[in-house]
């Protein structure tokens, strides 16, 4: 049976509970994801002490936090426990963690800025691909900045300013003069300026984690409609985060809680946490801002499976989180791979025909895997399914473009509509001859599901020879593949009108 683990991320705003559902092997999904505002950082004593009120409210959360685990038959020992900023530079941090251990009976564990830095690092390569840039995680009472290439931290900083303390001791709630943020922007500034390496690299990659950046991102994709509701690797060029900024900052507070996407939790929090990530944004003039799902909590749990089960660091983003979506969803292997196989071979040998590009051949080998995933809802319109899985899942390492047409390819396996609306409902997120690209690839896919109909592997391979007029494609078998072939063939007139040629598979 596969266990479950429970993180708790107890930080300066909120205090966060998420399970995991974790198989042998190494292949997690998330089951349940609770937050509650605490506040925790908010009225220290001298700016010292967490207050009495505050450290009551963090651990009657974590008491029910608990029982919840409890519902789950989820040990203490199965529950990690962290706390962050708040607790960090509290003075009567020990007295609290005692309390807080007394009453749960979980023993947190405070991370210093360069832990979470590190857990934070951990959660971007291996859910983002990306090669190098700077992630700015901003919290409530700390930012975290890094700076990363090839899989390994550079430089780091924590800056003591996160939203919560930015609101508290340089603007008010309701109204935010202009004065104050210019206050605020000196002080993040004088902090920035301790880290030299920041102004090294013109032009960087930004990466945004932390709740203010993620209700950031939602408010933009209300704004623009798009027609995704995913978070994790949503893109936003520079002039979109300094309209929404700007929209922001120049609200009051009831007008803000009105604006569509942003949490009313954190309406009053949100303008000190943006003016963090504005200031960062003069200072490096990055290319773009990459909002990431993933942070701290992510980045903790693949700490825990790559020393507790057989799962394994990869090069390949892409490839660690596809393992784990098959094995979470139950694909037949041999058969998604032999599609695979055959979809490649297919894509490698009429290159001439198509002129496609590696991009593309990603794509063809991740629809070609997860072709029948929807089999996992019902055989039955499964084709359906697919496309619904793959466009709501976490499909690590891929655009949310790439998401698009990997689910409508994987969806085309099938001669039956699955989404009449999908070029035109998706259309803000393709490119210029995207629909092409899906249509021609899906050839190749359906050809490759056909020659797979047994789904005994009787195709070994293909050898493609291509002519003026035609297409000939000799089968290499072992046994009886007469079903295989005349399922492939049908193809033919297909085959034709997207590629100009006769097809004959023998």
């Amino acid at each position: 049976m596969p266990k479950k683990i429970g993180i708790i991320d107890l930080g300066s705003n909120s205090v966060r509970l998420v399970i995991f559902e974790v198989k042998k092997n190494g292949a997690f999904r998330l089951i349940d994801d609770i937050n509650d505002p605490i506040r925790l950082m908010e009225n220290m004593i001298y700016n010292k002490f967490l207050n009495d009120l505050a450290m009551h409210r963090a651990i009657k959360t974590i008491k029910l936090y608990k029982k919840l685990c409890n519902a789950y038959e989820i040990n203490s020992n199965r529950i990690i426990g962290v706390a962050t900023a708040a607790v960090r530079t509290a003075e009567n941090q020990e007295h609290f963690l005692r309390l807080l251990a007394n009453s749960t009976g979980i023993n947190f564990k405070v991370l210093s800025g360069k832990e979470e830095s590190l857990y934070v690092h951990k959660a971007i390569s291996n859910s983002i691909d990306i090669n190098q840039g700077i992630i700015v995680d901003i919290g409530g009472g700390s930012t975290e900045i890094i700076k990363f290439k090839d899989k390994s931290i550079k430089n780091y900083a924590c800056l003591p300013i996160g939203s919560v303390f930015a609101t508290e001791k340089f603007l008010d709630k309701n109204i935010i003069p202009p004065h104050k943020l210019n206050d605020l922007d000196k002080y993040i500034n004088k902090l920035l300026s301790a880290s030299d390496w920041l102004f090294e690299e013109t032009n960087p990659v930004l990466i945004g984690i932390g709740g203010v950046i993620r209700n950031l991102g939602k408010i933009h994709r209300k704004h623009v409609d798009y027609p995704i509701n995913q978070t994790h690797n949503y893109q936003m060029s520079i002039e979109n985060f300094h309209c929404v900024y700007n929209t922001l900052k120049g609200t009051d507070l009831e007008t803000r809680k009105n604006i569509e996407g942003l949490s009313k939790n954190r309406a009053d929090i949100i303008v000190g946490g943006l003016s963090i990530l504005s200031s960062i944004i003069s200072a490096i003039s990055p290319k773009k801002l990459i909002i990431s799902g993933f942070g701290l909590r992510e980045g903790i749990l693949y700490n825990h499976l790559f020393s507790n089960t057989k799962l394994n660091p990869q090069e390949d983003v892409l490839s660690l989180s596809l393992y784990s979506f098959m094995n979470l969803y139950g694909v037949r292997q041999n058969h998604a791979e032999q599609v695979c196989f055959l979809s490649l071979s297919l894509f490698d040998q009429l290159k001439p025909l198509h002129k496609f590009s590696d991009s593309e051949r990603r794509l063809i080998k991740v629809a070609s895997l997860l072709h029948d995933i929807g089999i996992s809802i019902s055989y039955y319109e499964h084709h359906k399914h697919s496309f619904y899985i793959i466009l709501n899942s976490r499909l690590n390492g891929l655009s949310h473009r790439e998401i698009v047409l990997i689910a409508a390819i994987a969806a085309s396996h099938s001669d039956k509509p699955f989404n009449a609306e999908w070029k035109s409902k998706y259309s803000s997120i393709l490119l210029p001859g995207d629909v092409e690209i899906c249509e021609k690839l899906s050839i190749f896919l359906k050809l490759s599901e056909c020659l797979d109909r047994s789904e005994m592997g009787i195709i070994k391979s293909i050898e493609c020879q291509i002519s003026d007029a035609s297409v000939k494609i000799q089968t290499i078998k072992d046994g009886d593949a007469e079903l295989e072939l005349s399922l492939s063939n049908e193809y033919s007139d297909l085959f034709k009108k997207y590629f100009g040629k006769t097809l004959n598979i023998l």
